[in-house]
């Protein structure tokens, strides 16, 4: 089976001029240098790769060169006391009719096949995790301001009552509201200087790369665009999915793997040709040996066809031909199953997707009430009608759908790449979806 490669990185991205100190795009390129797990990969798959050419080597024909040189001493004797003997040969073997040679062939071509979708998974892998660290980073930057944001109010709010009880303007109990909202804002910001941190930490293991240049560019810029249509996803997936595409590679090799469990069953036919000379000189050899060079000299040629039939062998060839079949269904059953987990994954992944761009739309709506509820509030506590509680509670609700609309945007991302994931395209032309220089 032929994989057709992702097209090279530099090449396969579709950039866009957008001023930014640090973009994904950048990120994915950086991440394909820097991280060894994908370079491990390209050095798997090199190496995987040469399997189809050993395979294949064995169905050609064996041809060497043997040679020998030997020397006898018999130092009583008068005559020959020494004799040299010298002999050379080519030989040539050519199986005219192997199936277990042509099954290990075959499972060559299916080992470099796979390699190919071993390499595609792992590339795969890198560009969702890249994408999922380049955007939780931002994410989580933009968890992090919030908290301080809520921080910044709860202290003011906490300064002004504690600055009302000492005039009289105020009471305990607002003081000790204020001071649980601001000592649980302080929790909450250290808590999301703790993600953030890791969040980068990862970013960086995976790219090499600074965090801190990440620009701090908005989720919202995100935007899926493309139709959803189950049906479709479904096929999609069934097909191009690289766990599929790698369970399809596994069967291919337990059909082999049937192949070398029938030849046991089958005759082995080999053409055998070779060609060699022997010769052999005495030290203290007569006139003819001086005159002529050697006491003997032959020319051997050989040609035969070689027919081995397996007979017996304590019926060990039918148990693993039983083995090999037993195999086979088994991986069918795999196919099947990662056909099914794939359909599943692209479905779950288009639900979650259109979730989140409506739990998006909502919570943009629910920051503008939230807003006007606390505009509202705090002019309704100046005319008397309203506690300084509710006006707590009017912040927390407003920061809250921040939070929300933030955690739906970055969820929406991740969404899109599972999808892409499920119906193998995410490849790093499919990055521009994610190219926030054209939203």
């Amino acid at each position: 089976m032929f994989i057709k490669f992702i097209m090279p990185l530099a090449g396969g991205l579709l950039l866009s001029t957008y001023a930014c100190a640090l973009s994904l795009q950048e990120s994915l390129i950086a991440a394909n240098i820097y991280n060894a797990e994908i370079n491990a990969a390209r050095s798997v798959h090199d190496a995987d790769g040469q399997k189809k050419y050993q395979g294949f080597a064995g169905l050609l024909p064996a041809v060497s060169l043997d040679g020998s040189w030997s020397k006898s001493d018999q130092p009583d004797a008068a005559y020959s006391a020494g004799v040299t003997r010298h002999n050379y040969s080519v030989n040539l073997t050519q199986p005219v009719f192997d199936l277990a040679k042509y099954a290990t062939w075959r499972r060559s071509v299916v080992t470099g096949d796979l390699a190919d979708v071993n390499l595609l998974i792992a590339q795969q892998k890198l560009i969702g995790n890249v994408t999922n660290a380049f955007y939780g980073v931002v994410y989580q930057r933009s968890v992090l301001n919030t908290k301080q944001r809520i921080l910044t109010a709860f202290s003011a709010r906490l300064k002004q009552t504690q600055k009302a009880l000492e005039v009289g303007d105020g009471t305990r109990l607002d003081v000790a509201e204020a001071q649980a909202n601001y000592d649980k804002a302080v929790a909450d910001e250290l808590a999301a200087e703790n993600d953030l941190n890791d969040a980068s930490v990862y970013f960086r293991h995976l790219t090499g790369r600074d965090p801190q240049g990440i620009s701090d560019s908005t989720l919202r810029c995100v935007r899926f665009q493309e139709r959803i249509i189950p049906e479709q996803l479904k096929r999609d997936a069934a097909v191009n999915n690289l766990d599929v595409l790698a369970a399809i590679e596994s069967l291919k090799s337990s059909e082999a793997d049937i192949l070398t469990a029938t030849s046991a069953h089958l005759p082995v036919v080999t053409f055998q040709a070779g060609y060699g000379k022997n010769w052999s000189r005495a030290e203290n050899g007569n006139y003819l040996d001086t005159l002529f060079g050697t006491t003997s000299k032959t020319d051997n040629t050989q040609i035969s066809i070689n027919v081995s039939v397996p007979l017996f062998a304590g019926g060990g060839q039918i148990s693993q031909s039983l083995e090999a079949a037993h195999r086979y269904e088994q991986n069918k059953d795999l196919v099947i199953e990662a056909r099914r987990k794939a359909e599943q994954q692209a479905i779950q992944a288009a639900s979650g997707i259109q979730n989140s761009q409506s739990r998006i739309k909502a919570y943009e709506r629910a920051i503008v009430s939230a807003s006007k509820r606390l505009t509202a509030t705090r002019y309704g506590r100046e005319i008397g009608q309203r506690t300084l509680i509710d006006e707590f509670n009017a912040e927390k609700d407003y920061f809250q759908a921040i939070e929300d609309l933030a955690h739906s945007q970055n969820a929406l991302i991740q969404s899109i790449v599972n999808l892409k994931t499920a119906t193998g395209s995410l490849d790093y032309a499919a990055m521009k979806v994610f190219n926030c220089g054209t939203a």
